[in-house]
Parts: structure tokens; sequence; C-alpha cells
């Protein structure tokens, strides 16, 4: 098979080559895992994340508290973590009245706490103000408003806990 050069392409690095006949065997095996995650951002918040989480294109709102998960914890696809709070004065937000003296979205407080070990199904929504357990099932598509203990699996809009609380 003759070889030819594009001129309008950049040759590749062969150290990039090597590395991707070294890597593309362990992407087969879902040893590792390419994650990609959306953060929005805060004023002075931060995301904290443990060894070995996969995050697999969650969105990370801070713009209203941190976000912290524990080890070993894996996200589905399309998992959204949600800080952000918007305050509301006579029927409008805060923001629009002018009367209000209060900010209308907080900078702080509203932090969510996920452990070690857990396991968010794919479309799930989190909301700020949550902690979440160690070794906890959230099923697909659920919307966590509450705080969640060791063990449990929960789901459902908004998700609580199933009958067969303890795993």
């Amino acid at each position: 098979m003759p070889f030819y050069l594009n001129p309008i392409r950049k040759r590749r690095n062969p150290f990039i080559n090597l590395i991707r006949f070294f890597i593309r065997p362990f992407l087969k095996t879902g040893f590792i895992n390419i994650n990609y995650y959306y953060i929005h951002p805060g004023v002075s918040t931060t995301l904290t994340l443990g060894k070995r989480v996969s995050t697999m294109n969650a969105l990370f709102n801070l713009s209203s508290g941190n976000i912290i998960i524990g080890d070993n914890t894996i996200f589905g696809h399309n998992c959204m973590l949600l800080t952000g709070l918007h305050q509301f004065s006579n029927g409008v937000r805060a923001s629009l009245d002018s009367l209000a003296d209060i900010q209308e979205l907080p900078r702080f407080g509203n932090d969510i706490v996920i452990g070690s070990g857990c396991f968010i199904g794919s479309g799930s929504i989190i909301c700020g103000g949550v902690n979440i357990g160690n070794n906890v099932i959230i099923q697909s598509g659920s919307i966590v408003v509450r705080v969640v203990p060791n063990g449990a699996l929960v789901g459902g809009q908004p998700a609580s806990m199933k009958t067969a609380s303890k795993i």
C-alpha cells in the first residue's frame, strides 16, 4: 500500500503514537476512563474530587457552594450537581426587586458532599445542601433533594428510599 503525505496535516509526534499503542488495550478493557466534566465556577468555591472518581461528562455548578466527592465514586452520563440557588423577593428574583436587601445568588452555604464508593446513575440531578453517605446507589434519572444515609438505594423524583433500603 503506498504511503502519501498530506501536506496540510501536521506530522504526528512518534512519542504520541507509542503512548497510543500501549494505552489503547486498556481503553478497551475499561481500566482507563477518559472523563470530561463541565464546571460552572463560583467566586470562592471549590470542587474536590477523591481518588479514582469517574465523572463521565458530569456538570458541576459551583455558584453557591462547594462540591466534595469521596474516593471510588462513579457517575453515569449527564449527571448534574447544582449548588446554584436563586432567591426571590415579593414574587420576583431578588435582583429585579429594588426593595430587596438580599443577594439573588448566595455565594456560599449550599454545599454538596458525596461519600466514597457511591454510584450516581445517568441523568441524575443532585441539588445543593445535600449530604450523600458512603456506598450509596442513586438510580438513573433521580432528583436528590434530601440527605441520604450510608448504604442506601434511592430513586425517583424527588429521590426517596426504596424498599430494600440497605445494600
